[in-house]
């Protein structure tokens, strides 16, 4: 009985932070909007690094990303853009809010990207402060520029909040930011570490792209316009969160269903059509992944269309397999995964 009770209660709660809106217009800043760009992690030899893949350095890209964001914002009238770092260097995160209260900050935008210890994630996340009118704050931005970020092909996975054991802010700098009463989002821009990313971020100029898409959603969010470049987001709209009546924490299990059947086996090609069902009531099925071989070897994460509970696909079996056997994982977007049963395609068909 408490386990129910306890679901339900945060099912409502995650309803009324995520899914409660109001209409709102953002109004035309009627003061000078102070802003401070956080390039993530900075530092020499094994220390702060960040995520190291192949090629790519975060601490690198945040800081050229910093640099060519700042750039991009100072094209917008009434706004005044700080660095946490302007080079290669150790900064702890409770410097970088101080500084950021010490210049006045209204919001502190901090730069990263990702990486998972089996390089299988990929997309684009944001994750702000769980608590109050911080919480509106970082979910009304990160609404915005993840929309700025799925126009250039990055998949989304959300915004979300994580707790730490003590019930605070788990992230360093949001929690610094917000004991210094000031706003706080996280943009974890793409995965250093997957291929679908990199593709992306190989491309030419993608760092300025990205740095494009911030400053946007950033003038849109402080209703920002720009003379330099006849950009006007003065009238700009859109849908604002609520602030919850709960503290909004991070779903820690995984999807309720993962099923699947098996609706037909051509033999000819390999081709083995599976339908899938997958719910989450706390947060969004984002990815899944099948496996031919009864769970020994799995695809690639595939996309969810997160409008639908069911979905139906093409396994490729290759040729000389014996006896397939499907099985599929289904993952939300906090990447708790949930395995389907093992359908023996020979029970289905009886060849």
């Amino acid at each position: 009985m408490k386990k129910v009770l306890s679901i339900i209660i945060t099912v409502l709660m995650v309803c009324a932070a995520y899914f409660s809106a109001q209409p709102m217009k953002v109004s035309a800043a009627t003061k000078n909007v102070i802003v401070v760009i956080d390039p993530g992690h900075g530092g020499t030899g094994e220390r702060n690094l960040g995520a190291q893949y192949g090629s790519f350095s975060e601490k690198d890209m945040t800081l050229k990303l910093g640099n060519a964001l700042k750039a991009e914002l100072e094209k917008y009238d009434g706004i005044t853009v700080y660095t946490t770092r302007t080079t290669d260097t150790v900064i702890s995160l409770e410097d970088r809010a101080a500084y950021a209260k010490s210049v006045g900050a209204d919001f502190v935008f901090s730069l990263h990207f990702n990486a998972s210890s089996d390089h299988e994630f990929y997309g684009s996340e944001v994750w702000t402060s769980a608590f109050g009118d911080y919480y509106v704050a970082g979910a009304n931005f990160g609404r915005l520029v993840t929309a700025e970020w799925n126009v250039l092909g990055l998949y989304q996975k959300g915004v979300k909040t994580r707790l730490g054991a003590s019930g605070a802010d788990y992230y360093g700098i949001i929690r610094q930011s917000v004991a210094r009463n000031m706003p706080c989002a996280i943009l974890e821009h793409a995965y250093l570490d997957h291929g679908y990313d990199t593709a992306l971020l190989s491309g030419s100029d993608f760092i300025n792209k990205l740095a494009v898409a911030d400053a946007t959603a950033i003038a849109k969010y402080f209703g920002l316009s720009s003379a330099k470049t006849g950009a006007d987001f003065s009238n700009f709209s859109y849908t604002s969160v609520k602030k919850p009546a709960r503290v909004p924490r991070q779903d820690e299990t995984a999807p309720e269903t993962c099923s699947i059947k098996v609706l037909g086996y051509d033999k000819t090609n390999g081709n083995i059509l599976v339908e899938m069902t997958t719910r989450d009531s706390q947060s969004p099925v984002i990815y899944f992944s099948y496996s031919y071989d009864g769970g020994k070897t799995y695809s690639l994460l595939q996309m969810w269309d997160r409008t639908k509970d069911t979905q139906s696909f093409n396994v490729k079996v290759p040729s000389g397999s014996v006896n397939p056997t499907i099985v599929c994982r289904a993952y939300n977007s906090y990447e708790k995964c949930a395995q389907s049963i093992e359908v023996p395609v020979a029970e289905v068909f009886r060849y």
